[in-house]
């Protein structure tokens, strides 16, 4: 508390700041409004129905329009979005207005203004029997539907029943005019409105039927926007839990107001056209009413020579019964009805005065004044100087503003008695003598965007949002050295973000084993600071608050912060145009940090960049073709160290993750930025604080990794497996016997990777069914092959919990897949099943006779043909062709299919088939290895396309030597019988084994 020579820290009461700043700001005194009242800007336009342009101008502007305001253009209208402060404006000019004696002045609040209300109101300026006889019936028929339910139920069944009288027309498109005679049909909004089902929907609290028997009954509360009750096409979006007991009408309806936006508004419009009619037969008074009511009054004081001016803080609260009000005001005096002149100044939503107003309305509009200034409109308005007046108001106190009210005193600052004012005005800021403390511009300004929307300053949410809660909650908290709190800082994070989101810089503000003070520091930087990165703020601002600076930190200006709209755009320095710069998954990590918030895309880079620095320290390989052969089809294989699973950013899956990435520890989110940063660089040169930082990453992934070899990786015993040397070597077994290359392969990589490779597919499978039959023998009886790799990754990986395989233990596999050690006995305990699986693979990879004798039937001896394939298809040709030109050539033979089939024969077929025939002819000089690699060999296309030539060759042959034998001898069919002996001796060895393409099969 010393910062102020003893006094509190806090220069105001709490309990001031609710008086001061109450939720409905109207109802503050006149000295307080004044005291607070702010210069409001505003866009001027005479042109009505012209929604852009104008001039900028202030308050005195609307008073003196008022001033000046001819009878026959009567109306002004104050428009602005809710909130925007028209209400204000209109309560500042019934203060600044002076009270004539020739005028009578009528002001109609916004809040808690029933119907009654407002009606007797008026009637307070009417005398006379006629008056009396209203006042009567306004207070009769109100009363007799004070019954908020009953005036619900009423006002249900009176809307329907003037839908369904009332709706009918021809105006509009045809698609629009059928639509609403549908909608207005005894089967449209009628049912649905008297259906039982959805009459909750319509009743409902938040629906807009209750709203507006409230409003009637009570008024409007400060929680109610300064827009008109009435139907909106949400309203009537209606479903029902038990829709299947709702009446059939309304159930089709229901669907086609749910199906179809446009229909729904219509409805909603042709509600809202019926409120008016409802409100008056409901209440029992209406505009109707009100406009006889305002008549009366005008021809009262038009006797008296009087004017009438009145000022409508909300034109809303007029719904249902405006088509009176605006009667009466744009009603002309005439010689049988003399009226006296009438002024109306009223708070409008520009939505409502330029879509629902009528015409006759705007040809009566003298001026328009505009809240909802244009982007780029110059403005006199400061947020900063607005605040000001109500923080020195709350300084000041209610009583005492009262009381220099009552003596037409001016407001002066409540700094002056200060004992720090110069110091604490140089350090947080001032506006016309007025203290910002204990915010500063910057402060206020990211406050107050933390709370707009759409960019926009409403004065309401400037005060209820942010100053009202500040000086509230904040007092206990500032003099307690608490501030700034953290829910100061929840409250209004929106509007810094992207300010010392950095946590390097931040690193900087930590005061080493004091949390509390660097996180108020670190507050106190983000919003009371220039934005330009870690800094000292004037010394006067670290007093006040209790938070030291940083010995050799960098100084922030010392001059007074500039008062700068919110709406404004951000100066950007040199540092904050580094921050623009940063990568953009560095950008992801300090937002994550910051709001928590991290796109999937983000997580998952991040996550990678984290497993892939674990894992090169962990040197895991699985040996065999990486991941997509570990998991090889089977997530019980998968690692348990994956990146999507194992690492963990959410608070919810820390405790559980094998690495846990907590964004509330300070070292987790600067390793993390860390790595992000350097994976875009390539470098830690290119990092900023690139030697720090990467012996910050050191040091966390050394911890990551150890926890990670501590659960993945536990100690394993030393020497070899002999069940892991004896399943490996069925494997390879198992491996030679499907026909994979790598399993006959010498070196251990590619043995290791043959215990898990797939299977080659046949070529043929139907061709050679006895192979297929025996190779599904060798792979499937007993455990199988699958079950073995799964008992084999047992036995050679690291493994967690359940016994699900993690990670290879490649060393041991490269050792276990060594010819030397194929015959090491079983240890003892090892499952029967195992080793009479390995015992059913050894014999069944012996048992090789019938897959043999399939091969050797197949594969043709052409090793006495006697010359190429290519040449005796050519020597044939010719022998067809010269017996067709004879005419001789038989019917059996076909020269096209011949000619294609010696096409098909490739250079190197006829070769791969002797080398085969020759390999089988000498089977028992070859090795196991080799028997099982010729079995199992891709040849069958090879062989298919000799024997696809060499069979119809021999018949074409045979048929010719038929046909030549059975006529008469003449010399050129002798030379042809001699080549067809030459070319019949060449095939003729062949003829047995084409005679065997088709043989029996065998069974095995």
């Amino acid at each position: 508390m010393s910062w102020r020579n003893g006094l509190p820290a806090a220069c105001w009461n709490a309990d001031e700041a609710v008086a001061i700043i109450p939720v409905e700001a109207e109802s503050t005194s006149d000295g307080v409004f004044l005291a607070t009242h702010s210069t409001i800007p505003i866009r001027q336009r005479d042109q009505v129905q012209n929604a852009v342009g104008g001039t900028v101008v202030t308050e005195q502007a609307l008073l003196l329009a008022v001033l000046n305001q001819p009878a026959d253009q009567p109306i002004i209208p104050i428009l602005g979005r809710s909130g925007a402060g028209k209400s204000h404006l209109v309560r500042w000019l019934r203060i600044n207005l002076d009270e004539k004696p020739s005028t009578r002045m009528i002001f109609v609040p916004k809040h808690r203004m029933s119907l009654r209300s407002i009606l007797d109101l008026i009637l307070e300026h009417a005398e006379g029997e006629r008056a009396e006889a209203l006042r009567a019936k306004v207070a009769t028929a109100v009363d007799a539907a004070s019954d908020e339910k009953a005036a619900r139920l009423r006002l249900r069944a009176e809307l329907a029943v003037l839908i369904e009288t009332r709706e009918a027309t021809n105006e509009g498109t045809s698609d629009e005019v059928d639509l609403r005679a549908y909608l207005a049909s005894p089967g449209g909004l009628p049912a649905l409105f008297g259906d039982d089902v959805f009459r909750s929907r319509l009743l409902g609290d938040d629906g807009p039927i209750a709203r507006l028997v409230k409003e009637k009954l009570s008024g409007k509360g400060s929680e109610d926007k300064d827009v008109a009750f009435g139907f909106t096409a949400e309203d009537l979006n209606l479903s029902a839990d038990d829709v299947k007991n709702a009446g059939g009408a309304a159930q089709v309806v229901a669907g086609a107001l749910t199906s179809e936006l446009r229909i729904r508004e219509i409805a909603a419009t042709m509600l809202n056209e019926q409120l008016g009619a409802a409100v008056s037969e409901v209440f029992g008074v209406g505009g109707d009413d009100l406009k006889q009511i305002l008549i009366d009054v005008r021809v009262e004081l038009a006797d008296q020579g009087l004017e009438l001016l009145l000022l409508i803080e909300d034109f809303s609260i007029f719904q249902g019964i405006q088509g009176g009000l605006i009667d009466a005001i744009t009603l002309i005096s005439t010689e049988a009805l003399t009226l006296c002149p009438m002024r109306v100044v009223m708070a409008v939503t520009s939505g409502y005065f330029n879509d629902q107003m009528p015409d006759t309305v705007f040809t009566r509009t003298y001026k328009v004044f505009d809240l909802d200034l244009e982007p780029g409109s110059p403005t006199v308005f400061e947020p900063a100087g607005f605040t000001a007046r109500y923080l020195n108001a709350v300084r000041t106190g209610t009583s005492v503003l009262d009381g220099l009210h009552a003596h037409d005193e001016p407001v002066t600052s409540a700094c002056d008695q200060c004992p720090v004012n110069a110091a604490c005005h140089k350090a947080f800021g001032q506006v016309d003598g007025f203290g910002l403390f204990p915010f500063n511009s910057h402060a206020l300004s990211r406050a107050i965007d933390s709370q707009s929307k759409d960019g926009a300053f409403v004065a309401r949410d400037v005060l209820t949002r942010v100053v009202r809660p500040v000086l509230h909650r904040d007092e206990a908290e500032l003099n307690g050295d608490r501030f700034p709190s953290e829910a100061f800082a929840e409250d209004f994070k929106a509007g810094a973000l992207g300010l010392l989101d950095d946590i390097e810089a931040l690193q900087q503000l930590r005061t080493p084993g004091d949390k509390e003070i660097s996180d108020r520091r670190e507050r106190l930087v983000r919003f009371w600071g220039t934005g330009t990165g870690p800094e000292n703020l004037n010394p006067t601002i670290h007093t006040a608050f209790g938070v030291p600076p940083i010995d050799g930190l960098e100084n922030a200006p010392d001059t007074p912060p500039v008062v700068v709209d919110p709406d404004e755009p951000v100066l950007i320095t040199t540092k904050a145009e580094k921050a623009a710069a940063l990568p953009a998954l560095v950008k992801a990590v300090d937002k994550w940090r910051e709001t928590g918030d991290l796109l999937m895309g983000d997580r998952n880079k991040l996550r990678n960049l984290v497993h892939v620095a674990v894992t090169a320290r962990l040197m895991l390989d699985d040996g065999y073709g990486g991941d997509g052969s570990w998991t090889n089809g089977k997530r019980e294989f998968a690692p348990a160290f994956v990146a999507a699973t194992s690492i963990a950013f959410d608070d919810e899956k820390l405790a559980n993750a094998l690495v846990p990435v907590d964004r509330d520890n300070d070292d987790d989110v600067r390793v993390l930025r860390a790595l992000a940063w350097v994976n875009q660089s390539g470098s830690w040169a290119e990092v900023p604080k690139g030697e720090i930082l990467e012996r910050l990453c050191d040091r966390k992934l050394e911890v990551w990794t150890a926890r990670v070899s501590e659960r993945l990786l536990p100690r394993r015993g030393d020497g070899d497996d002999a069940e892991l040397i004896r399943l490996a070597h069925t494997l390879l077994a198992v491996g030679k016997a499907l026909g994979i290359p790598e399993a006959f392969n010498p070196d251990a990589q590619s043995r290791v990777r043959a215990l898990f490779a797939p299977a080659p597919e046949q070529t043929y499978p139907e061709a050679r069914p006895l192979l297929g039959k025996w190779q599904r023998k060798v792979s499937e009886d007993g455990l199988g092959r699958e079950r073995l790799q799964e008992r084999l990754l047992r036995r050679a990986s690291f493994t967690q919990g359940g016994g699900k395989a993690l990670a290879v233990d490649v060393t041991s596999l490269h050792r276990a897949v060594r010819d030397t050690n194929a015959d090491v006995p079983w240890p003892s305990g090892t499952p029967e099943l195992i080793t009479t699986t390995e015992a059913g693979v050894a014999t069944w990879s012996a048992n090789l006779t019938q897959v043999r004798e399939e091969a050797a039937q197949r594969v043709p001896d052409v090793s006495d043909l006697g010359g190429e394939v290519a040449d005796i298809a050519v020597e044939l040709n010719t022998l067809i062709g010269e017996r067709i030109n004879a005419g001789g050539l038989p019917g059996s033979i076909d020269p096209e299919s011949l000619r294609a089939a010696a096409k098909a024969v490739r250079p190197g077929d006829q070769k791969a088939a002797e080398a085969l025939r020759d390999t089988l002819d000498r089977w028992d000089e070859l090795t196991p290895d080799d028997r099982l690699r010729v079995l199992t060999a891709d040849w069958e296309k090879q062989v298919s396309r000799v024997t696809s030539w060499l069979g119809p060759a021999q018949a074409a042959v045979a048929a010719l030597e038929s046909s030549l034998q059975a006529g008469p001898a003449s010399e050129a069919q002798r030379e042809c019988d001699e080549a067809c002996q030459e070319l019949i001796g060449y095939l003729e060895s062949l003829a047995g084994t084409v005679a065997g393409i088709n043989g029996p099969e065998v069974v095995a």
